[in-house]
């Protein structure tokens, strides 16, 4: 399994890596020196950043169903500063994660599922703090959900916490399994 970060919030200019070229860059066929053992393509999963515009949802979108991803990871770090943040770095450069994340990386994983019908794997990242941010994520359309932030502060017992919770929503929501409510918010 590889991961490729075609946003680096850590770089000024991070958003011009956001398209198709970006892509065919780290793809196979379209480089082929992307392989693996056996010469089998190892699976793909692009990691992508929360502060895209609707003209480039579109283009990563029609990008991973042309290149048949295996899969998208919504939400790296973002750039933006919310009015919210009130610590002595909130005028830092770079990427931004945690809480602060959640509202647009969940804007943008809802609507790469809309714009890829569902059609490739997408999993949710960016503020994460417990299982409704979780549950959100999938109803969003995210099959898998990362947590990194919370996990640090909160410690390995949040997984059970949200493993918990996510139960209950289901059951609350009428779902028997966790794949009928992944896209819920889009049917």
């Amino acid at each position: 399994l590889r991961e490729s970060e075609i946003s680096h919030p850590e770089s000024i200019e991070f958003s011009t890596t956001q398209g198709r070229t970006a892509y065919a860059f780290f793809y196979p066929p379209t480089n082929p020196g992307v392989v693996a053992p056996a010469g089998e393509r190892p699976p793909l999963l692009v990691k992508i950043a929360p502060d895209l515009n609707a003209a480039q949802m579109a283009e990563i979108a029609d990008a991973a169903l042309d290149l048949k991803l295996d899969g998208l990871i919504v939400g790296n770090t973002t750039v933006a500063r919310p009015d919210s943040l009130t610590g002595r770095h909130r005028g830092e450069a770079g990427g931004l994660s945690g809480q602060p994340l959640f509202t647009p990386s969940t804007r943008v994983l809802g609507e790469i599922y809309r714009l890829t019908r569902g059609r490739v794997p997408l999993i949710g990242v960016g503020g994460i703090g417990g299982a409704a941010e979780a549950y959100a994520k999938i109803r969003a359309g995210a099959s898998l959900v990362q947590l990194y932030t919370a996990l640090v502060y909160q410690g390995p017992g949040l997984i059970a916490e949200i493993n918990a919770g996510l139960a209950e929503m289901l059951r609350r929501d009428g779902f028997s399994r966790m794949s009928e409510a992944v896209g819920a918010d889009h049917r």
